[in-house]
């Protein structure tokens, strides 16, 4: 099987793939922040609120911690781009409360601080 020249296996670009490592990074976060098994989240059913609360919220710290425009995020988390502007939407509403607020600010800093891509040893 041939590979090209800027698609991996998955027949994805790399940035793709990239990012979808990074959701999925952030997915985990979420479901340790949450005590929710990270495959629930990420899952494209309605299991119940907490599920959904804790996908919008993984979607809303891609969008505002690592900038990413809605589509991407959206794309990195298999959705539409109209699910991803209801989860920030969601999530900003969240945010009017001080103890909620604080808790978000913690995941964001998680996110902040995790390692960059590094350059492919030689």
């Amino acid at each position: 099987m041939i590979i090209q020249d800027q698609t991996d296996l998955y027949g994805l670009p790399p940035e793709f793939r990239r990012d979808r490592l990074q959701a999925a990074y952030i997915t985990s976060l979420v479901a340790l922040a949450v005590d929710l098994p990270a495959r629930e989240i990420a899952a494209h059913t309605r299991k119940n609120q907490a599920v959904t609360r804790a996908r919008q919220l993984a979607i809303y710290l891609a969008h505002v911690t690592l900038s990413w425009p809605l589509a991407r995020a959206a794309f990195a988390f298999g959705r539409d781009r109209t699910t991803a502007s209801t989860a920030v939407r969601t999530v900003e509403e969240l945010r009017d409360d001080p103890a909620m607020d604080a808790r978000i600010a913690e995941l964001e800093t998680c996110v902040r601080q995790a390692p960059g891509a590094w350059e492919p040893v030689r």
